[in-house]
This record gives C-alpha cells, sequence and structure tokens, in this order.
C-alpha cells in the first residue's frame, strides 16, 4: 500500500481547515499540491474521504473513521521524532468546559516547572472524548463517569456542584441554595458535556427543571445571562469563566462532582499517572 505521510497531513489539514486553500496554506504548498495528495490518497485506498461542494467541505463517514487513525499515526510519529531529536516534548491535556478551574494555573506553572522536557498545554476541545479517540489530545480533563469502553480514567479530585445565575434572579443574593429551589426553573443542559441531568432531582425524590439543550459553555452563559435559564455546573465553571452577568451559588444539598483524567485505553501517556498524582495533591489541598 503506498499511503504516504503527506498524504496524511494533507487529508488531517483539510479536515481542520474545511478548506483546500486554507488546508495549503497552514502546510505552506499550493492549493493544487493539497487537493492532488487527497486525491491520491482516495484512490490509494479506493473510497471518497471528502464531501466537496462549492462553500464548503466535510469528511464521508469513511473519512472521519479513517481520519481517526490517520491523526493518530501522525500524532505518535511527531513525538518520536521530537524525542529522538532530544526536542521537549508537550503533554496536550483537553478539556470541553473547565480545565482544572481555581487549580489550572497552579498545576500548570508547578508542573511546567519541574518537567521542562514534557511540558503541559491545554487545548480546548468540543468533545473530549473524540478528541482522545482521534489522537488529537494525550490525556484529558472530563467530569462526571465514562461509559467508553476506549477509554480509562482516574478520579482526581471532587468539586461542589453551583447553581449559575442572572445576577437579577432572585436567587443570586443567598448565599446557597437547594435543589427544591430550582424546580421550577429551566436548566440548560449540554447532552455532551454537562454534568447535569434531570436525574440530580429525580434521584433526591424531587420533580426535575424543565431543560433546554445548549451546544456549550459559552451559549449556555450566554443564555443564563440573558435570563432564559438557569444552569448547574461543577465550581470549577465559576473560576474558568467568570462572566458579566452571571452569578454562581452553591448548593447545599447536591452531590459532588468527579474530576478525571481520561487516557486512550490501547495507547495510555507514560505521563499520565504522575499528572494524575499532581491533580490529586492539588484538590487534596481543598480538605
Amino acid at each position: 500500500m503506498d499511503v504516504e505521510l503527506r498524504h496524511l497531513r494533507a487529508l488531517i489539514a483539510v479536515d481542520e481547515e474545511r478548506s483546500f486553500t486554507d488546508a495549503a496554506d497552514e502546510l505552506g504548498v499550493s492549493q493544487a499540491a493539497v487537493s492532488r495528495q487527497v486525491a491520491a490518497l482516495e484512490h490509494e485506498l479506493g473510497v471518497p474521504l471528502l464531501h466537496r461542494t462549492t462553500r464548503r467541505v466535510e469528511p464521508t463517514v469513511a473519512g472521519e473513521a479513517f481520519l481517526v487513525v490517520a491523526r493518530r499515526v501522525v500524532g505518535e510519529l511527531d513525538r518520536a521524532v521530537a524525542g529522538l531529536r532530544g526536542e521537549a516534548a508537550t503533554i496536550r491535556v483537553g478539556y470541553a468546559w473547565a480545565a482544572l478551574g481555581a487549580h489550572t494555573t497552579g498545576v500548570l506553572r508547578s508542573w511546567n516547572h519541574a518537567h521542562a522536557d514534557a511540558r503541559l498545554r491545554l487545548v480546548r476541545v468540543h468533545r473530549a472524548d473524540l478528541a482522545l479517540a482521534e489522537g488529537r489530545i494525550d490525556l484529558a480533563i472530563v467530569r462526571g463517569p465514562l461509559d467508553r469502553s476506549d477509554l480509562r480514567s482516574e478520579v482526581v479530585g471532587t468539586e461542589r456542584r453551583v447553581v449559575a445565575l442572572p445576577v437579577d434572579h432572585a436567587l443570586a443574593f443567598r448565599p446557597s441554595v437547594r435543589l427544591a429551589d430550582l424546580t421550577s426553573e429551566t436548566l440548560g443542559v449540554d447532552p455532551h458535556n454537562g454534568t447535569t441531568r434531570p436525574s440530580l432531582w429525580t434521584d433526591a425524590g424531587l420533580p426535575a427543571p424543565a431543560t433546554v439543550e445548549t451546544d456549550d459553555v459559552e451559549s449556555w452563559l450566554d443564555l443564563i445571562a440573558a435570563a432564559e435559564v438557569i444552569g448547574v455546573t461543577a465550581e470549577a465553571t465559576a473560576a474558568h469563566y467568570p462572566r458579566p452577568g452571571v452569578a454562581f451559588v452553591p448548593i447545599a444539598d447536591a452531590p459532588r462532582v468527579d474530576v478525571r483524567l481520561a487516557w486512550l485505553r490501547a495507547h495510555p501517556h507514560d505521563a499520565a499517572g504522575r499528572l494524575a498524582r499532581a491533580v490529586r495533591a492539588a484538590y487534596d489541598g481543598d480538605a
């Protein structure tokens, strides 16, 4: 099989930029060269990998599956080459919402000071589980349980739950609230990354609030500031995303949220254990 590294890099660049022109700029080659490399890859594999329209380029079903492997192969090779050259490694730690909250800066600074040869770099991703599977990140910070058999995770801390309210909401002036105070509200939820589901109330024998789905943390905060919904989240969100128009109030009777460090089961990163211990030490300091 005549698949070359340049073919993989061209496909990945087109997928990330969703444009042959922008992919060519990113790779420092001509648009024609990128088109030839992707076409050669498709010819070699015998299937179309990209849908091409006049406005946008998107992967086919086969392309999405192949991109998972392509990203992993290219990433592993780049890290191996960097290691042989003695270049400092970078550990890409992905997160979808709030990284490590108030602990983020402290953990980053202390780790990077002690590990100049393997520095942490935070990467905001839309779905941490998919980014791990595709090899776009090495480790991920996630909250709540993981139900994917291809991933492993370790609990590194816990966080209080807080309610995010419009600043002029009647409950925003309280030192704390209870779950029962929120049953008549409309709750904004992120179905992929959020930590809160109606079961938070039903498990406590309470009626669940009505829900509205949101796309990500930014749209979630915008809806709260506009007084269209409230939100329930881990306290890390308050530290990571202070937002004018939004107040965060602790929920006195809500269970705490597990914070996990996750990695791909088939490709564990050799720093996973050390980083998990460093993060756990930061959270242990909360006690």
